[in-house]
């Protein structure tokens, strides 16, 4: 049975059944209107089912972090171990994302020609 998340609502119940409550209130946060500037936008149903999909299917220790840009991509960050390493992905719907990534010094990973970055 496919289950269909059709609002940011549906993806909040979904983290909170997980068990992931502190990013299930932050997306919550982030779709509401509160804190808005002019010309910003809540976090849309398309970038978060995007953002609960990689979510939802990678196992990692590292610790999650949620934003959102002014245009209402959920923005997703990874951090990995003590060294600075990690990547921050803007899910701009359930198919398509943008990411940055740092190295071991903080420093952010140029990629090039599909190459491989440690």
């Amino acid at each position: 049975m496919t289950t269909v998340m059709a609002t940011v609502g549906d993806v909040v119940g979904f983290l909170q059944d997980m068990g992931e409550d502190g990013l299930a209130d932050r997306l919550d946060y982030l779709a509401s209107d509160a804190d808005l500037d002019v010309g910003e936008f809540p976090a849309a149903a398309e970038s978060a089912r995007g953002f609960f999909s990689l979510f939802a299917s990678v196992e990692s220790d590292s610790k999650v972090g949620l934003g959102c840009s002014p245009e209402g991509w959920v923005v997703g960050e990874w951090r990995w171990f003590a060294d600075e390493r990690g990547v921050s992905v803007w899910f701009l719907d359930a198919d398509r994302v943008m990411f940055s990534a740092t190295n071991k010094d903080g420093e952010f990973v140029v990629i090039e020609s599909h190459g491989r970055v440690m």
